[in-house]
């Protein structure tokens, strides 16, 4: 699998990102080089870390870590007050990058800042003054902010690219998702051993054949949940999973939550 890059596209899109919202926010490859960052060069960061040596970096790269384990959207307050959240982007259940948004403030931030205890009033002034600027971001507003990231950076400015065989395989598991799909039968129709087609897979995907079949067809499955009304025994079938208790059980051990739950929780009636 190579992930490729249009890094031009993506500073463009952050920017546009940060001039509607203010919120500045770097993405990142899966290695942690920069890609892409927008923010404002004179602000409440910039003149703390002018007053002593703070350990951004290593905050930064504690929630990335986090986040690159769970697989989700991580935040937290960090040393100096400020709310920082870590997403990853994923496309067929790899971490394509990661997006950093920060220096913004929250209903968790403190009202006063946590400031130095050694710098003059002048410079705690002028910080308390430039805290009060940061931007306020709602729970809602970060979750909206984190799904157009995930469109947007990806659909745009990130591609995929996978070996011919792998892709083409990948193309057809996707289309048939409701039907039986066994390696024999993978193996039959692409004419390649069990041992090429599972490597293919490892190298490209990080993954074995048949746990990717079963995260595309739960993926399936809570597409039909927010988009259709079908009895949820019937949205199984469709995915490709008849056995309707098994595919519950599988549903809540990658979600969390029921199908039923996940359903009610999207305010699908």
């Amino acid at each position: 699998m190579i992930i490729k890059y249009n890094t031009v596209l993506l500073n463009r899109i952050i920017k546009n990102i940060y001039d509607l919202t203010g919120v500045s926010i770097s993405v990142l490859d899966t290695k942690y080089n920069l890609l892409a960052n927008c923010k404002k060069a004179y602000d409440y960061c910039s003149v703390l870390q002018k007053t002593e040596r703070l350990h951004c970096r290593e905050c930064d790269m504690k929630i990335l870590e986090k986040c690159r384990n769970s697989m989700k959207l991580e935040k937290h307050i960090c040393f100096a007050g400020l709310y920082d959240a870590a997403m990853p982007i994923i496309k067929n259940d790899t971490i394509v990058c990661f997006a950093i948004m920060g220096r913004i403030r929250s209903s968790n931030s403190p009202i006063v800042p946590h400031l130095p205890s050694d710098i003059d009033d002048k410079t705690t002034e002028k910080l308390q003054k430039l805290y009060n600027e940061l931007p306020f971001i709602t729970e809602e507003k970060l979750m909206s902010l984190y799904d157009l990231l995930s469109f947007v950076i990806f659909d745009s400015a990130i591609q995929i690219v996978y070996d011919p065989l792998t892709s083409e395989i990948i193309n057809f598991i996707e289309a048939n998702l409701c039907e039986k799909l066994t390696i024999n039968d993978l193996c039959s129709r692409f004419h390649v051993s069990k041992n090429s087609l599972y490597k293919a897979f490892n190298d490209n995907l990080g993954s074995t054949v048949n746990m990717y079949i079963t995260e595309q067809r739960l993926n399936c499955a809570k597409e039909l949940l927010l988009k259709t009304k079908d009895p949820v025994y019937m949205i199984s079938r469709n995915a490709g999973i008849e056995n309707y208790a098994y595919f519950c059980r599988l549903f809540k051990e990658k979600n969390g939550i029921t199908p039923t739950q996940y359903r009610k929780t999207q305010n699908i009636n």
